[in-house]
């Protein structure tokens, strides 16, 4: 009698393991639509080294337009943080970098002199700053074409996407 109980004991401690094993390993979804996902470019040169191709954006409000590379110069797993700082000409972004991020800032910052550094959320550009001097900090201010009212939301929900994609870079 006590063998007959064994199988059955198995099967319920193996139906059990994979019922919790599949359980934790569910992914929660999170719809990425209300991400807003922050890249820095570089604007082109109308130069194609490297052969990743280019593209003209348009800021909002100036209409300026500005021909960038394909591939962001920092990525939005290279932003740690970005806060709304005032400065001397008004409301901008701070936007601080990891190691790696600081060190392409520094390098593109110097062989870029002159060249434009556009600020973009999900593709679309909303901030642009000359390149005036080599950038050694990781910590970039720029403007954005944004009203002011709208500015402290989008840094809040810029903050909870970069902390949403290190979890799920995590996994």
């Amino acid at each position: 009698m006590q063998n007959s109980l064994k199988p059955h004991r198995i099967l319920l401690l193996l139906s059990i393991v994979f019922t919790c094993l599949f359980a934790g390993c569910k992914k929660d979804k999170i719809d990425t639509k209300d991400f807003k996902i922050p890249r820095i470019m570089v604007e082109s040169r109308n130069v194609d080294y490297g052969g990743t191709g280019g593209n003209t954006i348009v800021l909002p409000v100036s209409g300026a337009r500005i021909s960038v590379n394909n591939a962001p110069l920092i990525n939005e797993f290279q932003i740690a943080n970005v806060e709304l700082v005032r400065v001397e000409l008004g409301m901008a972004l701070l936007i601080q970098l990891d190691g790696a991020g600081s060190r392409e800032l520094y390098r593109s910052s110097v062989t870029n002199m002159g060249s434009r550094l556009v600020f973009t959320i999900n593709g679309t550009a909303i901030g642009a700053r000359r390149i005036d001097g080599a950038i050694q900090d990781g910590n970039l201010y720029t403007f954005v074409e944004l009203p002011p009212e709208e500015l402290p939301e989008l840094v809040a929900d810029i903050k909870k996407t970069i902390v949403e994609l290190r979890k799920r870079s995590s996994w």
